[in-house]
């Protein structure tokens, strides 16, 4: 496609016509210095009459007004109307409509043709924004004529307007005007547009939009090769398709430009906004693309208007014209820079495998020092994941200065050096710390960057970690400290015996010095009768294996002969060949001496240990006689307890019957004490059988072999609570119950257990508030379980807690109130023995839990109960 181009000349200025001889600001004084005899409109002082008035109204308007006039609509303009055309001012002025708009003379009509309607033009602005003219045909009384178009701002509009449209055209008078302007971009445009035979109705501004978008996005993305329109009927659908050969999408790009397309925003441009056009057309907007091969858009919509809304259809109206050379004047910016940006991209992108193939951690910052690239060795290095273009200087999580111990700025690192003094830096070594807590010790290499202009673009760096180089030279150089300060003589020589090294101790041991043992043998100090040792020796080393406190003799400068334990090991080269032998010696001689002693005293202890065994023997024979007869008297103060309690049930039982009929039989004869004596007499016995039979259930409870079963403790309860009936009617007790579990208990003494429980509750009820009883149970966690050092961790319990609002009791006898006859309150205003919660402790220590108590005075108290599962 060739689009004509836009030229203009002016001719030698002429002599100012006196019809318009003042007026009109700038474009008036180029009105009047133009040659119009050149043009079709001839001499100034031979225009009619009508353009003469034109010409006044375009001078006096401070509207834009673009006047077209004659068979070649030769445009004449007013000052307010030359920002809007642009590059198209001066060269429009006096020049006809086909070199001035070569894409669109088509659309402006020539006149005096009066069957036509009058033309409207739009220009389009690089904002977005547009300046529309409305044509008003002028003719003169001699048949000439032309289109006065006024001109005002609109902005895109909010409802949409679909109008009967030739598809074909409209695209192709779109596409001439983008022709130039992509090929001035080194690419191709390749249209091909098929005609319609079906009514196409379109929102033209909308429609225009939609194409101006794909056509951006792929002038954008695209650096070489072009771009290609497909218009096509199949059916009755319109498929529409922009295809690029440009830089194409990652398939984890393109899924999410799908997910976008499928929730369309208003607010949201590009190839969002192209599918939300779609939708108002009903049509659908799919997207393919190969990365580096390019990126296929295809619209496709109905033909007809059946589905679209009634209310927004209009008939066929004429095109409307449209300048785009604002529009692509800044267009031209936007792409330029977008396609900078992508030769960026891929220059970085190669940067960046570069840096991913280097085994050394390497990173880059720019000259404000935020970190730009980096590769998976630093990452590693540093333990985590910087944020490009956030973190500063370093990806380090912290810095520290070589001693370890103090913090390292991360604005006075290397790198912050390298940068900010535009040197390379060297020979520092800096700690960096991760985020687990780990360390190593890295030795930096930072070398500034420069841009063309020789001003600071940034650093890169290389980091080497060098802690296994710090470790192994702090290795031997500890172990250079172990042989120089070692209390044991250190000596390594060759294969053939010759000493190499001489430690201080060696020296302390045998009296020689290094100087006079290096390079001599080492039989120097091996006694003669042991000379044969060293063969040996050598010959086990040279296999490789390693000699251990080998006791021998050797011989000290001042010829004392000496007890020593010799430790040897092979030395080997890098290839791992054995090329000497490292020994360690000690004096063993005070050991052997003291060895001796030993031995001697051993044999005196084992005489006293034998003595010490039958001791124990005999002491272990009267421990198991003692404990045999003291279990022989449990047993029998068990059963005389059990007897006595159950014998004494009689005499109570005759003195409560006898006392009581002697009441009755004299009772109207008996004095008042009388009958007080008679009531105390009948009350004791009473209390006493009472107590006797708490007595007697305790001690049931030390011989009882009750089997545990799976019991359900809601039945216990609802049990317990049916006795108390009565009693709980009466107080008007409101027992609240949760869900309590299974467990493997024994149900009688369960069923005493909260007879116990609930009894007390509502013995110790307030009367200053209506009595509640609240019965729950809950599993105990861990910790709760580890918090009870009785209980067994390595099994589950669950807590049943048995809470009321009654009396209370002060917390410091939460231990006492278990024990036997201990109670807390007056027996005459509480009935009670004092056994019954030393019951309840009994039966929770028979199943292996524990029973605690809380309260507090005059608010209420908790009993929990703990019972393994």
């Amino acid at each position: 496609m060739i689009n004509a181009p836009t030229t203009a000349t002016l001719s030698e200025p002429a002599p100012v016509s006196s019809v318009f001889s003042s007026g009109g600001g700038e474009m008036g004084e180029m009105i009047r210095s133009f040659n119009w005899a050149s043009s079709s409109l001839g001499p100034s002082d031979q225009w009619s009459p009508g353009l003469k008035t034109c010409i006044q109204i375009l001078f006096s308007s401070a509207q834009p007004i673009l006047l077209c006039w004659g068979s070649e609509n030769i445009h004449i303009y007013n000052d307010a109307c030359r920002e809007l055309l642009g590059s198209k001012h001066p060269m429009s002025l006096g020049q006809p409509s086909a070199i001035v708009w070569p894409a669109g003379n088509d659309a402006l009509p020539v006149f005096p043709d009066t069957t036509l309607p009058a033309p409207q033009l739009q220009l389009m602005q690089a904002d977005g924004r547009s300046f529309h003219f409305n044509g008003s045909p002028v003719k003169d009384p001699d048949g000439a004529g032309g289109v006065l178009f006024f001109g005002w701002w609109i902005t895109n509009p909010k409802v949409h307007t679909f109008v009967k449209t030739d598809i074909t055209a409209f695209l192709r008078t779109l596409l001439e005007q983008l022709d130039t302007f992509i090929r001035t971009a080194g690419l191709t445009l390749v249209v091909n547009l098929d005609v319609v035979t079906e009514d196409v109705y379109i929102d033209r501004d909308l429609f225009e939009k939609t194409l101006l978008s794909l056509l951006t996005n792929a002038l954008c993305y695209t650096l070489q090769g072009g771009i290609a329109v497909r218009l096509c009927q199949e059916g009755e659908q319109i498929t529409l398709s922009v295809a690029d050969t440009g830089v194409g999408m990652t398939p984890a790009l393109l899924l999410e430009i799908n997910a976008l397309l499928e929730d369309p925003q208003p607010e949201r441009g590009g190839l969002t906004a192209a599918s939300e056009s779609m939708r108002y057309h009903g049509g659908k907007l799919h997207i393919s693309s190969i990365i580096e091969e390019g990126t296929i858009v295809t619209l496709s919509f109905p033909t007809g208007y059946a589905h679209l809304p009634a209310a927004a259809v209009r008939p066929e109206e004429p095109l409307i014209f449209k300048s785009y050379h604002a529009y692509l004047a800044g267009l031209a910016t936007g792409i330029r820079m977008s396609k900078e940006k992508i030769r960026q991209q891929k220059g970085s992108q190669y940067y960046r495998q570069l840096l991913e193939s280097l085994p050394a951690a390497v990173y880059t910052c720019d000259k404000h020092g935020r970190v730009l690239l980096f590769n998976d060795a630093a990452v590693q290095l540093w333990g985590r994941t910087p944020v490009a273009g956030t973190d500063m200087w370093c990806g380090s999580w912290k810095l520290f200065k070589p001693d370890g111990i103090t913090p390292l700025d991360p604005d006075t690192c290397p790198m912050a050096a390298a940068i900010k003094g535009g040197e390379s830096v060297r020979g520092q070594i800096i700690i960096i710390e991760r985020p687990d807590g780990t360390r190593r010790i890295v030795q930096p290499y930072p070398d500034p960057l420069f841009d063309a202009d020789g001003n600071s673009d940034g650093a890169v760096n290389m980091l080497v970690d060098i802690t296994d180089q710090k470790s192994t030279d702090e290795y031997l150089s500890k172990l250079a400290a172990i042989v120089e300060y070692s209390d044991d003589a250190i000596v390594s020589k060759t294969l053939d015996g010759i000493i190499t090294s001489w430690n201080p101790a060696a020296q302390r041991l045998f009296g020689y010095t290094a100087k006079e043992m290096i390079g001599n043998s080492i039989s120097r100090i091996i006694p003669e009768d042991r000379l044969d040792e060293e063969p040996r020796i050598i010959e086990m080393l040279k296999s490789g294996r390693r000699v251990d406190h080998f006791e021998t003799k050797r011989i000290t400068r001042d010829g004392q002969l000496l007890d020593i334990s010799l430790t040897i090991s092979p030395v080997k080269d890098l290839t791992g060949k054995v090329v000497g032998a490292s020994k360690i010696a000690r004096d063993i001689t005070q050991q052997r001496v003291l060895f001796q002693a030993l031995q001697e005293s051993e044999a005196k202890y084992m005489q006293l240990a034998l003595k010490l065994e039958a001791m124990v023997e005999q002491r272990t024979r009267e421990l198991t006689e003692s404990n045999f007869f003291l279990a022989k008297s449990n047993r029998e103060l068990e059963q005389f307890a059990y007897v006595t309690s159950h014998d004494l049930q009689e005499p109570l039982r005759k003195i409560h019957t006898f006392a009581g009929m002697l009441y009755n039989v004299n009772k109207d004869t008996l004095s008042d004490t009388s009958r007080m004596y008679i009531d105390k007499v009948m009350h004791s016995a009473k209390r006493m059988s009472q107590l006797i039979n708490e007595l007697l259930d305790y001690s049931r409870l030390v011989h009882v072999q009750e089997p545990f079963v799976e019991t359900d403790l809601n039945e216990i309860l609802k049990n317990v609570l049916t006795d108390f009936e009565v009693l709980i009617s009466q107080k008007e007790v409101e027992v609240v119950s949760d869900r309590l579990p299974h467990l493997a208990v024994s149900p009688l003494q369960m069923n005493q257990l909260f007879h116990n429980l609930i009894g007390n509750a509502i013995k110790f009820l307030s009367p200053a508030r209506k009595p509640l009883i609240h019965v729950s149970a809950s599993a105990l966690t861990t910790e709760e379980i580890a918090a009870l050092p009785e209980l067994d961790s390595t099994r589950r319990y669950y807590a049943i807690s048995i809470a009321d609002n009654g009396i209370g009791f002060d917390q410091v006898y939460a231990d006492k109130i278990f024990q036997i006859f201990q109670r807390l309150n007056d027996r005459n205003a509480y009935e009670g023995t004092g056994i019954g919660l030393a019951l309840c402790n009994k039966i929770v220590v028979n199943h292996k839990g524990g029973i605690y108590a809380t309260g507090v005075p005059d608010q209420g108290a908790t009993f929990k109960v703990i019972l393994p599962q």
